[in-house]
């Protein structure tokens, strides 16, 4: 192996020996160098792929390198890959300590967590004192320290090191915008504004000042003065990028579009031979759904710079959104067999695959979204969309932790309130849910596009956001607001079925059935199979005695699609309304070969046996959902009310309590439990109290749950609270009959005249029971209600 010592040549050949050598040794180095020197050219350039390409070749040459890991670290944030920069930016201060730009970096970033996690401002506080042991005069990290002081609410200490900062370069623009800031978060809009005029008065060339000064303004609602500084910040420094991305911003914003698209061209010139400037326009086309455009200028992108990742993400979006399943699969395929394991390629296969509606689609999805949270544990989209893909395959529980550990990380984040309303909605409380609903709304008229939330993905939240609003409103009876939201969804994103399902769904409301199935019909024109279409369609033939017309309606989809389960359970569920048991079994046996996992059909097989009197066949379809799912409390409680039925009581108070165990607010399994214990003696008395009024506190308007509550308490000898809640049961019990035409409970009324024998009240309790035999329906208690009425 060649190595470099000190030989004695002959003259010429030592000479020559020592330039190969001298090459040899030091290539390393200069690789090293020349890569670090590329990367910062891209950093200034805002070339943050490329320049992330550069610092990690340095790394590869030079693992220890603090410069090229600070490079890499400022190359993943403009690349808004955060997990990674924070990463990078903590190995930059660890090798070389010295690097008080990332420190205080770092520091800065840090504060932005500190209002919910207070060991981030421990972690800021201690950076800013690092940097200024070893510096003084570093007029950044007396800046750091200030706001640091200001989080620990020491404002005075705070406001004294940013005057230190002055101090130390009374010329410094970025000092007095840092005031500037400081006086806007305590509030002093006066104070604020006197420093932002003064930073100008330093430097009127300086486009940032101008920027911020206008950005400031917009704030305080100053619009023309706010585009006048914004204006200026690209008249004094007409190649600034950020202040002409702002002030193209500001005029998507304020929806003037013409001054937009001029102020977007010019923001694309500044690097029009480059495919960064021309994805900028095409990217503002996109935002104002100029959608042709923009996929025009995307493949014009992709075809002359193939390695653009960018635009075909962007693509891709549009392809997404537009229902292009094969131009989006082709884009994603390409990029995934650059880099297989390219985060922004499996987010956008994930919503993708969320697209099909299937549950496999959604648990493939669900896999791609586990790799890149492996890779970026706080990756917004992807905790977002994994929400989104739990919630979709009604795992709340599941669903709600991902919403929550988003909210925690990013509490301004559109796409966390999206997922709360529905969340809220799915737990059945409307008006908080319509609440969140307005506050979306309203925020998303005002957000505009953004590096991590494009065009597309805006409009897809804004669709989603009236559709959840609008169901929100249905709910609570505001049918013609709710048509107005869902119109307002179809317009927005035209390719989604919700809208139109939920028209539909108006018209029913409304009587409006033709109408109804005209909207169904929109929604199977954009997706054929779509399961909330076609299921809504053929029960609504169904209930207007056309199911010959639901089966082929739901035939003709499966001719094409015959091994679709969800096709098949919506045949079953036609079948079931029609009370053919044979051939919804064998339906739901078909939908269980395609799918095993088919929770829903298994559900339904199990319920099709309990009400054909075979228990033994639905507990065991019910067993096999709890092996698959044993987190599934409303399964156990089913299996509990079948051991009920069958008087095996201790196999149904052990499931009653299981499913309470998956879920403490099973509110049957609550209500079932405590009547074992009070009937058949198999639990505390007090415990069945706990029980029953959990039950009926959640659910105030259910007959059955009052009856249980007020038995328990006669149980208990507490017959005066006993006949409170029996008489507000049979209430209840008399209300609904009217409404729906069910016959009324004779046993709630035996109840009631046991409580009432038992008070003293005998003209009462003869009253109520002799009406409970009048109803002359068979109940479980007559014969005792007969001997206790002998007895009054």
């Amino acid at each position: 192996m060649l190595e470099c010592r000190n030989k004695l040549y002959p003259l010429s050949l030592s000479l020559l020996l020592a330039a190969l050598f001298l090459v040899s040794c030091t290539s390393p180095e200069k690789a090293k160098a020349e890569h670090i020197a590329r990367g910062e050219a891209f950093l200034k350039a805002e070339r943050f792929q490329e320049a992330s390409l550069e610092f990690r070749n340095a790394i590869q040459i030079d693992e220890k390198s603090g410069p090229a890991h600070w490079g890499l670290a400022r190359a993943y944030e403009g690349l808004q890959r955060s997990q990674e920069m924070f990463d990078e930016l903590r190995r930059t201060i660890e090798i070389d300590p010295n690097l008080l730009d990332a420190k205080i970096k770092l520091g800065t970033y840090d504060l932005q967590f500190a209002g919910r996690y207070p060991e981030a401002l421990t972690e800021a506080d201690r950076l800013a004192h690092e940097v200024l042991e070893k510096d003084p005069s570093n007029i950044d990290g007396h800046i750091l320290l200030g706001s640091v002081l200001f989080g620990q609410k020491e404002k005075d200490k705070a406001f004294a090191e940013l005057k230190r900062a002055i101090e130390l370069d009374p010329n410094r623009v970025d000092s007095y915008l840092a005031i500037a800031r400081f006086y806007v978060v305590t509030g002093d809009q006066a104070k604020a504004e006197d420093a932002f005029k003064r930073a100008i008065n330093l430097n009127t060339a300086s486009a940032n000042a101008h920027t911020e000064y206008g950005k400031f303004l917009i704030q305080a609602n100053r619009p023309v003065d706010a585009e006048s500084e914004l204006r200026k910040a690209v008249e004094v420094e007409p190649t600034n990028r950020n202040s002409r991305y702002v002030l193209a911003s500001y005029y998507l914003f304020t929806k003037q579009l013409d001054k937009a698209e001029q102020a977007y061209q010019g923001l694309a010139n500044l690097d029009k031979d480059r495919p960064e400037g021309r994805a900028v326009l095409a990217d503002y086309y996109s935002a104002v759904n100029r959608i042709d455009e923009a996929t025009k200028i995307y493949q014009d992108i992709i075809s002359k710079a193939p390695d653009f990742t960018q635009a075909r993400y962007r693509l891709c979006e549009i392809q997404i959104m537009r229902g292009d399943t094969a131009g989006a699969s082709s884009q994603i395929a390409d990029l995934l067999k650059k880099d297989q394991n390219d985060r922004q390629a499996l987010l956008l296969r994930a919503r993708l695959r969320m697209q099909g509606g299937q549950n496999n689609d959604l648990k493939a999805a669900i896999e791609d979204l586990k790799e890149v949270l492996k890779q970026e544990p706080n990756s917004r989209p992807a905790l977002y969309f994994m929400a989104q893909a739990n919630f979709s395959l009604g795992l709340i529980d599941q669903a709600r932790a991902f919403a929550g550990d988003l909210d925690r990380s990013y509490p301004d984040y559109l796409p966390s309130k999206l997922m709360q309303m529905q969340i809220t909605l799915a737990t059945g409380d409307p008006k908080s849910a319509l609440q969140l609903g307005n506050q979306l709304v309203d925020r998303l008229s005002r957000a505009t596009p953004e590096r991590d939330t494009s065009p597309q993905i805006l409009a897809v939240l804004t669709g989603k956001a009236y559709v959840g609003r609008g169901v929100a409103l249905l709910q609570t009876g505001n049918q013609q607001g709710a048509r107005q939201d869902f119109e307002a969804a179809t317009k927005i994103t035209p390719t989604d079925t919700d809208p139109w399902v939920n028209l539909a769904v108006v018209s029913i409301a409304e009587s409006k059935p033709d109408e109804a199935v005209g909207y169904y019909e929109k929604a199977l024109a954009i997706d054929a199979v779509n399961f909330n279409a076609l299921n809504g369609l053929t029960q609504l033939y169904v209930r207007q005695n056309q199911a010959e017309k639901a089966i082929a309606r739901i035939d003709q989809v499966l001719a094409s699609n015959p091994n679709n389960a969800s096709l098949h359970f919506i045949k079953a569920q036609i079948y079931g309304a029609q009370q053919n048991a044979q051939l919804a079994e064998g339906e739901l046996r078909k939908t269980l070969e395609i799918d095993p996992n088919y929770i829903a059909a298994r559900s339904s097989l199990g319920a099709l046996f309990a009400n054909t009197a075979q228990p033994d066949k639905a507990l065991a379809e019910y067993r096999k959902i709890v092996e698959a799912r044993p987190d599934n409390a409303a399964t156990f409680t089913l299996i509990g009310m079948l051991e009920d039925a069958r008087q095996n009581y201790d196999a149904a108070a052990d499931n009653y309590r299981k499913a309470l165990a998956q879920d403490q607010n099973a509110a049957i399994a609550a209500n079932n439990l405590a009547w074992l214990y009070a009937e058949q003696g198999k639990g505390n008395l007090d415990e069945a109290v706990r029980l029953a009024q959990g039950a009926v506190q959640r659910n105030p308007g259910i007959a059955g749950f009052a009856d249980t509550l007020g038995w328990v308490y006669y149980k208990k000898g507490l017959y005066a609270a006993a006949a409170d809640q029996l008489q507000k049961a049979v209430t209840l019990d008399e209300t609904a009959s009217k409404k729906t035409s069910a016959r009324v409970s004779p046993t709630y009324r035996y109840h009631l005249g046991m409580a009432l024998a038992a008070k003293g009240d005998k003209p009462g309790a003869k009253r109520e029971i002799e009406e409970a035999l009048r109803l002359g329906q068979p109940f479980a208690d007559a014969d005792a209600a007969r001997r206790t009425l002998a007895t009054l």
